[in-house]
């Protein structure tokens, strides 16, 4: 039993340093030298613009927006985040310079992490 309780105190205890991993960065630094920043796990922050939210094939919900600073890029997220044009996020995920997603390719984008794309 105490062995159980150690190993989910573990879980959490690793799950709360993962954002700590990521690579705090801008859009424009990842702009500048997408190769140096592919499957990069970064945190960026900017204003949200063209949200658009869609339902798969399979029925699964998405949404895509541009995420703008300096610059912009393209941002990919599963569910159905909380989330509106013009607000200023700071989004957790792992930057593609080629991602294929089904029959879709995003190019120069960040794959949210799973519940991060919250206000």
């Amino acid at each position: 039993m105490l062995w159980r309780i150690g190993l989910v105190a573990a879980i959490l205890a690793f799950s709360a340093t993962l954002p700590a991993l990521a690579r705090k960065t801008t859009i424009a630094q990842i702009l500048a030298e997408p190769a140096s920043y592919d499957g990069e796990h970064v945190v960026v922050s900017g204003t949200i613009t063209k949200l658009d939210r869609k339902i798969s094939d399979k029925g699964n919900r998405y949404v895509t927006f541009w995420l703008c600073s300096d610059k912009c890029i393209e941002v990919y997220g599963v569910g159905s985040p909380n989330l509106t044009d013009n607000q200023t996020i700071t989004v957790f995920g792992t930057f593609s310079v080629v991602k294929r997603i089904g029959s879709y390719t995003f190019n120069n984008g960040i794959y949210a992490d799973y519940g991060s794309l919250t206000p």
